[in-house]
């Protein structure tokens, strides 16, 4: 190993803040589990996590907008995501001020900073979890006419849009696709 190469300590207090960071960003985590990056997406996702972690240990006084542009390239480039909705700059601020916290040795404050931002997740995931057993239970008991409606929609594509749903989506250059809002449509 070559003196210089930068080795990740995933049991330091600011890698597992930027780790939680990224474990709760919804945008990242809707790339990660539909594979917007392809077959590698997971080791993309572990060299940004890494990566991130690196350059703001590295540089210290990284500043908001540079870490904001950061992110929003490589999801861009990386994960063929365009983010519009501002969460490059709310996460670069969050690990902002979470790595400053850190050097100024205020470890129980940064602890509780994310206990008390990310709790909250944590229980609505696990209520949801609990949800989604209790339907799973109930519905096992509905009977057979349920599983005739289920075998019924199994035949047809899973992927095929409805003419309605495909009326919100636009091709646009090279690949892209774009969403758009829903809206009542104004009648004369």
């Amino acid at each position: 190993m070559n003196d210089n190469e930068f080795v990740v300590n995933a049991s330091d207090p600011f890698y597992i803040a930027a780790k939680t960071v990224f474990d709760n960003w919804t945008a990242l985590q809707l790339a990660i589990s539909n594979d917007f990056a392809g077959s590698e997406t997971k080791d993309i996702a572990e060299w940004f996590l890494n990566a991130t972690y690196q350059w703001i240990v590295e540089t210290g006084d990284l500043e908001d907008d540079e870490l904001e542009e950061f992110f929003f390239n490589t999801m861009n480039n990386e994960f063929n995501t365009i983010l519009d909705d501002n969460s490059c700059l709310q996460i670069a601020r969050l690990l902002t001020g979470y790595y400053g916290l850190y050097k100024a040795n205020r470890l129980q404050e940064l602890h509780d900073e994310l206990m008390k931002r990310y709790a909250a997740a944590q229980g609505s995931i696990q209520a949801s979890q609990k949800c989604k057993t209790e339907q799973d239970t109930s519905s096992e008991e509905s009977g057979d006419e349920e599983l005739d409606v289920e075998m019924a929609d199994e035949t047809k594509p899973k992927n095929v849009l409805s003419e309605q749903e495909a009326e919100n989506f636009e091709q646009v250059d090279e690949g892209w696709t774009f969403v758009t809002k829903t809206g009542k449509k104004l009648t004369k």
